[in-house]
């Protein structure tokens, strides 16, 4: 007998849906691994779809797909850029 699949999960935005969200958190250099590792994670949480801080659901996945908000509308503000420095 097979074992069953684990189930699979992703988180959304409460307020649009959207599995574009990200979390703060702390990562820490493992000498061993050569790479850097989860530490800490924090509470707050922001959705890149609808450019809010938001609380994220847990949803359970019931295909292979992610969960994706639709486009939002055109905006009459400017457009942030993101400037990174070397």
């Amino acid at each position: 007998m097979s074992d069953p699949a684990p189930t699979r999960h992703a988180y959304i935005c409460h307020l649009c849906g959207s599995d574009h969200v990200v979390r703060d958190a702390w990562a820490v250099w493992d000498v061993v691994t050569q790479m850097w590792v989860l530490d800490t994670l924090f509470d707050h949480a922001h959705c890149h779809q609808c450019l809010a801080a938001t609380r994220l659901e847990r949803v359970v996945l019931s295909s292979p797909m992610t969960f994706a908000a639709p486009p939002l509308p055109p905006s009459s503000e400017p457009e942030a850029m993101l400037v990174t420095h070397p």
